[in-house]
C-alpha cells in the first residue's frame, strides 16, 4: 500500500524518486555536453609539429627567395660588365701600396672613345725598370700566382706615382731614372719627383725666390743646413 501523500501534494501527482549509492554523497549528474562549433582542446605535441612545419615552410620560401634574388644581381652585373678589349688599349701603371685599389676608379673608362685603360699597380720594391732610346722602357713587375712568385713585363703608357721613390732605408730613385729616359708621361711629372726628394734642394730654391721677393714678400722660416747629425750635435 502506498504511503499517504503529503500534505498540500494533489493527490492524483507521482512523487519524486531518488537514489543515493552511500550516505552522505551527492547524486550523480552528467557532464554538459560541448557547445556545437567549439573543438576539443588540441594536444600540445601535435601544436608543436605544426609550428614547425610553418617555420620550415616559412624558412624554405625565404631560401628560395634570397636564392632568386641573388642570382638575378649576379646576371645582371655579368652583362653589365664592361670588356675588356685586348688590342686597343693604354697600360696606366700606379705605384702605391694595396691599400687603394686604384683599378676600380679606371674600370670602365675609355680614351679616345675606343681605348680601354689596363691599370697595373704595383710598389717601387716590386718592379724593375730597362729603358730603350728606341723603343722605350719596359717594365718588369713581380706578381703572385698560387703562392708563387711569376714576373710579367709590359710597357706603360702613363704613370700615376702615389709612393715617395726613397725612405730612411730603401732608394727607388733607378725607377725614376728608367722611366724618365724612357720618356713616360707621369702625374705628378718625373722631373718633379726626383726634384723634391731632398728637403735641403727644395729648400735652397724657395731661397731663391725670396731673395727675388724679398723677406717681407716671400717669408721663410729660417733653417741652418749640416751636412751630417754628427755636426749638428758639435754645433750645440
Amino acid at each position: 500500500m502506498p504511503p499517504p501523500p503529503a500534505p498540500g501534494q494533489p493527490s492524483g501527482a507521482a512523487p519524486e524518486l531518488s537514489l543515493s549509492f552511500g550516505a552522505g554523497k551527492a547524486p550523480t549528474t552528467a557532464a554538459p555536453a560541448p557547445p556545437r562549433g567549439v573543438s576539443a582542446p588540441t594536444s600540445p605535441a601535435k601544436s608543436r609539429e605544426s609550428l614547425l612545419q610553418r617555420v620550415q615552410s616559412l624558412t624554405g620560401a625565404a631560401r628560395d627567395q634570397g636564392a632568386s634574388i641573388l642570382g638575378a644581381a649576379v646576371q645582371s652585373a655579368t652583362q653589365r660588365a664592361p670588356t675588356f678589349n685586348k688590342d686597343k688599349y693604354f697600360t696606366l701603371l700606379v705605384l702605391d701600396d694595396q691599400n687603394t685599389d686604384w683599378s676600380k676608379y679606371f674600370r670602365g673608362r675609355r680614351l679616345h672613345g675606343d681605348f680601354d685603360i689596363r691599370v697595373e699597380q704595383a710598389e717601387f720594391r716590386d718592379i724593375t725598370v730597362v729603358s730603350s732610346a728606341d723603343t722605350g722602357p719596359v717594365v718588369t713587375m713581380a706578381a703572385y700566382r698560387s703562392g708563387t712568385r711569376v714576373a710579367r713585363s709590359f710597357r706603360p703608357d702613363f704613370v700615376l706615382i702615389r709612393q715617395p721613390p726613397r725612405d730612411g732605408s730603401s732608394d727607388f730613385r733607378s725607377t725614376i731614372l728608367g722611366l724618365k729616359y724612357g720618356g713616360v708621361p707621369s702625374i705628378n711629372s718625373l722631373h718633379s719627383i726626383y726634384q723634391f726628394q731632398d728637403k735641403p734642394w727644395v729648400f735652397s730654391h724657395l731661397l731663391q725666390l725670396q731673395r727675388r721677393l724679398g723677406r717681407d714678400g716671400f717669408p721663410l722660416i729660417e733653417q741652418t743646413f749640416f751636412p751630417n747629425p754628427r755636426d749638428l750635435v758639435s754645433e750645440h
